[in-house]
């Protein structure tokens, strides 16, 4: 990895802790376009516990001689909730106000324990109603994430939902067709994250807990193999074994593209739009055989995107290594985007 060379002050840093390794992302931005200046993606060994992740934090930012005063996190998993919801137009200062009151009607916690959030996405189909984003997380597990970050000597200055993250990167430089529905998949170790949009819109979104985890114990079970090596045939499985790997993956496959096509029906029944296109990242992307399998059984073609494709790459850094890993890199490129 190649040392940063950008000042301080002109660096966003996005920091994307997974349950399989930590990428950290840092963008020089500037009017002429953002350039990504270092990357770096530290595998957590099997063991780690999540709250003892904050020195594996500081050595995949020394590797690559990285030393911000802020980052971008971003957080999932059961413990955030999202909500897409209409109510009665009224200003982004009273619906403040009322928040806590409305998030009562469709967060499945106490809200005295959450961290509540909002975004005017715009006015809704019904007359006087508008479309409003509703995020819940947590209180507990963003206090002991944002103060493992502050043990590091930083601070946190956003905290987003990894889904999107990915749709901000996406829609930072990619068209989407008006008034059609487009899946975002994101398929990470422990759950596949689904956001569903129409044009830019995000409408729907939904953690699948279905992963590349599940590959993994698949291949273990059915070649009585270690869980190492069932990542080695996972990326290059020998002929003996190629057949065995595929249809091991495929019965985890059959489970997520059920869950896949249960979303895409709800989109459709709520919103009267099907899903028109399919863009998939996140490391399981990179299996030999998933794309192709996903796009065979949800009968529309899923696309493997490059997250780094529009944006400038520092000379020091290796275009073709980039896109090696861009997939992987999706969730803190759309974190570092943020502003």
């Amino acid at each position: 990895m190649m040392k940063r060379f950008s000042r301080k002050n002109e660096e966003s840093v996005g920091l994307d802790i997974g349950s399989y390794s930590i990428k950290a992302v840092s963008l020089k931005k500037a009017p002429e376009g953002n350039m990504l200046t270092a990357y770096n993606i530290r595998n957590i060994p099997p063991d780690q516990k999540a709250a003892e992740t904050g020195p594996l934090i500081k050595e995949a930012l020394d590797e690559i001689d990285l030393h911000p005063e802020t980052v971008n996190l971003s957080i999932s998993g059961p413990d955030v909730i999202v909500r897409f919801i209409n109510l009665p137009k009224m200003t982004k200062e009273q619906l403040g106000n009322a928040l806590t009151f409305e998030a009562e009607r469709y967060i499945p916690f106490d809200v005295s324990e959450v961290v509540l959030d909002f975004l005017i996405l715009g006015d809704a189909t019904e007359a006087g109603q508008m479309r409003v984003l509703l995020a819940a997380v947590k209180r507990g597990p963003v206090e002991a994430r944002v103060k493992m970050i502050e043990d590091l000597g930083m601070t946190v200055n956003i905290l987003d939902t990894d889904p999107f993250a990915v749709f901000n990167v996406f829609t930072a430089s990619n068209p989407l067709p008006d008034g059609k529905g487009s899946a975002f998949l994101d398929l990470g170790h422990s759950q596949t994250d689904v956001l569903i949009s129409i044009g830019k819109l995000p409408c729907f979104m939904r953690e699948i807990q279905i992963g590349g985890k599940d590959v993994s114990s698949a291949i273990c079970h059915s070649l009585s193999v270690s869980p190492e090596k069932a990542e080695e045939y996972k990326m290059r499985a020998g002929d003996e074994e190629k057949e065995a790997v595929a249809q091991a993956t495929g019965s985890v496959l059959n489970d997520l593209i059920k869950e896949i096509q249960l979303s895409f029906g709800y989109f459709e029944n709520r919103y009267n739009s099907g899903v028109s296109g399919i863009y998939c990242s996140g490391g399981m992307s990179y299996q030999e055989g998933v794309v192709d399998y996903l796009s065979e059984k949800l009968g529309i073609q899923v696309k493997k995107w490059n997250p780094a494709e529009n944006i400038k790459i520092s000379e020091n850094l290796a275009k073709e290594d980039i896109d090696s890993v861009a997939a992987q890199l999706a969730v803190s490129i759309g974190l570092a985007l943020r502003d």
